[in-house]
């Protein structure tokens, strides 16, 4: 969510399925239009690097006009960035990206008349509600609260009145306005995958399911002083509106974090990549989302215990047992080199085909194993690069991100990779997220450790 809502509030966001899609054809011509505009001028010129140049020009207005529909659509352009981006050209999921979660903040008339509605007058009297917001995104924003008997701070997130209503007209305008402009293949995998897409944005708006995920992470990390977890107020949360504890904490690109010395910045990487393999190997369920803003940074005034905030658990995914248990085996096979278990587990998961040429197979393998490169003891294989002076691996100097793309394209990866589970797309999304995370934080130390407890008993 973004922390500074614009000056001037809404008092409505267009929520009429007529308006909406009139609003969406409209868009959908005009990028038509400059779209065989450009097309004519590579005719004539026959510049591919401008024509180029001039097709992302157009895609990224193509998006910018996107983000001026607010509500449902901007969310639905950015989950088909964060989850989808390798299914549409690289230009298209690049411009996705930089669609801004900027929504004018709801003048506060309306949002009290939600309150009112979700949660009646008994309960908002034990409530003062400062009625300017703390943040504001495209499906709701965040005010801050008291609870007036007991003076504890609170946090509560409103969903804007209508948003739920629009998800699958809006969803299903904002793809085929893709397709039509040829922004996106039409295909049986795009349709499925982005179903799937769907269903996790409705998810989203679920907040009593969110609430439920909150209070589940809240109570298995409740004996680990790394991390801290909202508490929530079922008394005063609904479907459409969460109540939960405000937790006071620095944004992990704050130069405050940034300030911290090595040892408590690699405490807080450390913790990072380990709810990440909780989530993975002992729950079974995952935040999905990746996104910087889910973490916060509590700093102790001392130096002595500084605390990860974990945020928005909107995107929570249970992970099938069946798909779990196999990628949790390649993971560890990965971490071991165990080079034929690794090619086991990925046939069987159908990331390869076992007919595919060898070399193939072992490039792929090899990709794999780099993967697991920052949790095992730096060797002769790693670039000294990726090594500081006291021998702990360094995340954001080691270029693996780089690395390994730039192997994937010189083995052909993409040409033989087949369609993957959904849920390994996710689990991959994620993991690339908590490295890239590591990095921001400058974190540097081997993770040599960190799977020793989820390693098979005769392994350990």
């Amino acid at each position: 969510m973004s922390t500074q809502p614009p000056d001037k509030p809404l008092h409505q966001l267009k929520t009429g399925a007529f308006g909406r899609r009139l609003a969406l054809s409209t868009l959908g011509l005009r990028y038509g239009s400059r779209a065989l505009r450009q097309s004519m001028w590579q005719r004539v010129s026959g510049n591919d690097d401008a024509a180029l140049a001039k097709r992302t020009e157009n895609i990224d207005f193509f998006v910018s006009e996107l983000g001026r529909l607010k509500g449902s659509v901007v969310k639905i352009g950015q989950m088909m960035a964060t989850y989808g981006d390798y299914m549409m050209p690289p230009e298209v999921a690049d411009a996705l990206h930089n669609l801004e979660d900027n929504t004018q903040a709801m003048a506060w008339p309306v949002i009290a008349k939600v309150l009112q509605k979700e949660l009646g007058a008994n309960a908002l009297a034990e409530l003062e509600i400062d009625p300017e917001p703390l943040a504001a995104a495209s499906l709701g924003q965040v005010h801050r609260a008291v609870l007036r008997k007991s003076g504890e701070a609170l946090c509560i997130k409103v969903q804007y009145p209508g948003v739920e209503d629009t998800i699958d007209a809006d969803f299903n305008a904002v793809l085929r306005l893709l397709k039509i402009s040829r922004l996106l293949s039409s295909t049986r995998n795009i349709d499925d995958w982005f179903g799937d897409i769907r269903l996790l944005l409705h998810k989203e708006v679920d907040y009593e399911q969110e609430r439920r995920d909150l209070d589940f992470v809240g109570k298995s990390l409740a004996g680990d002083d790394r991390f801290v977890v909202p508490k929530s107020y079922p008394a005063f949360s609904t479907r459409r509106v969460l109540t939960m504890s405000y937790e006071a904490a620095d944004s992990v690109n704050s130069a405050a974090v940034a300030a911290l010395a090595q040892a408590r910045r690699d405490r807080l990487g450390s913790a990072v990549l380990d709810v990440f393999l909780t989530e993975l190997f002992q729950w079974r369920r995952m935040q999905t989302d990746p996104n910087f803003g889910n973490f916060r940074v509590r700093i102790d005034p001392k130096g002595e215990s500084d605390k990860l905030v974990l945020l928005d658990f909107g995107a929570m995914r249970m992970l099938p047992d069946t798909f779990a248990n196999e990628f949790c085996a390649m993971m560890i096979a990965a971490y071991q080199r165990d080079r034929p278990q690794f090619l086991a587990k990925s046939l069987s998961l159908g990331f390869m085909k076992a007919h595919f040429p060898q070399t193939v197979l072992d490039n792929f393998v090899d990709i794999g194993i780099d993967i697991a490169e920052p949790l095992r003891t730096p060797d002769a294989s790693v670039p000294a690069c990726a090594v500081n002076a006291n021998g702990q691996y360094h995340w954001r100097d080691s270029g693996l991100p780089k690395r390994i793309a730039k192997r994937a394209i010189a083995a052909s990866i993409s040409k033989y990779f087949a369609l993957p589970p959904k849920d390994f797309l996710y689990v991959m999304r994620k993991l690339m997220g908590v490295y890239a995370l590591i990095s921001l934080l400058d974190a540097q130390f081997t993770a040599d450790t960190a799977l020793l407890k989820y390693l098979p008993k005769n392994e350990k």
